[in-house]
């Protein structure tokens, strides 16, 4: 069964929906003297699985109204109920098309699928039922990185660090570049995700440090995939994110060496550098380091995610201890 709505606002616009007889004249206009009942069932399609699922919403308090084919004016009007339903009963046979009021519903949702855009309802049905899809706007990773704060999106991509670190982050890509999802949920079971799995994420643009983010994201899995492989850079590029253009990416610095290192609760940080400029690594405190191995002069190899400093910069986080060779 579908969850009912959680307080999610929406935005639709017009479905049509065709009721006629089976006589030649039928669609002509409403015919009084034999009548249907006509249900528009609406959800929210919450996890991107294209149908409806016990991960989705169904959508109480939309206004609907039923317009009359032919002359636009309006026969009934009525709200969705806490299943989801706009049911309108005593329908004359005829066309009519269906309106959902933006007022009632907001503006951040779009209709994504209408099982038909033409029913045809004839004298032995007794009631014709129509499942609109709703559903986020899905963008690219890219796209989502330029919208202005505060848009709920829903984007498709592949994990790139697993778990979610202490901070509750971690990061997805999709083939136009990377972000880092921001006080993360796990949904439809979930407890943990690996580096490759292909994911659907529902969540708002914000920012952190100066980057884009995705807010309050949730995370659905849709399959596993092999592991991404991180590309390979300088401590130097590391340090800028190729100049924010690897912002949230999965790198590689290879024989760099620990100049300094120590405790910043409840992380440990590392600094290193391979000769073109200095890196800073931070182990997350969720991690089981041996940070008494990271000394001063030791050389090491490291894979992570870049995580902007707030302060024009970029750290590495490796994703689990594997991450992470001493020379």
């Amino acid at each position: 069964m579908l969850r009912d709505q959680t307080g999610w606002l929406v935005g639709l616009g017009v479905v049509a929906v065709l009721t006629a007889c089976s006589n030649a004249g039928g669609d002509l206009g409403p015919n009084p003297t034999t009548t249907n009942s006509v249900s528009v069932d609406l959800y929210l399609d919450r996890d991107g699985s294209l149908s409806p699922t016990t991960s989705d919403t169904l959508f109480q308090g939309a206004r609907v109204a039923l317009l009359i084919g032919a002359s636009g004016d309006t026969l009934k009007a009525t709200t969705s109920n806490a299943q989801g339903r706009a049911r309108f009963d005593k329908v004359p046979l005829g066309t009519y098309t269906v309106t959902v009021v933006p007022s009632s519903i907001g503006d951040s949702i779009e209709i994504q699928k209408i099982d038909s855009a033409h029913i045809r309802v004839r004298v032995a049905d007794t009631n014709t039922v129509l499942m609109v899809r709703l559903g986020y706007p899905e963008v690219s990773i890219r796209a989502a990185r330029a919208l202005p704060a505060g848009k709920r999106v829903f984007i498709r991509g592949k994990v790139l660090g697993g778990a979610t670190f202490g901070d509750t982050t971690t990061h997805v890509a999709d083939t136009s570049g990377q972000i880092r999802l921001t006080r993360v949920s796990l949904r439809a079971g979930l407890t943990t995700t690996n580096p490759g799995d292909s994911v659907s994420v529902i969540g708002e643009t914000s920012s952190r440090a100066g980057q884009p983010t995705l807010d309050e994201a949730a995370i659905f899995r849709l399959t596993t995939r092999p592991a991404p492989q991180p590309l390979s850079v300088t401590s130097g590029t590391a340090a800028n994110a190729n100049n924010g253009l690897l912002d949230a990416a999965l790198v590689r610095v290879t024989s760099v060496l620990i100049s300094d290192s120590g405790t910043v609760a409840p992380d440990f940080r590392v600094v290193a550098s391979d000769g073109t400029g200095a890196l800073t690594i931070i182990l997350d405190g969720n991690l089981n380091f041996a940070r008494t191995q990271f000394r001063p002069g030791r050389s090491i190899n490291v894979t992570g995610l870049l995580v902007p400093d707030g302060l024009g910069g970029w750290v590495l986080k490796p994703r689990e201890v594997g991450d992470v060779t001493l020379l």
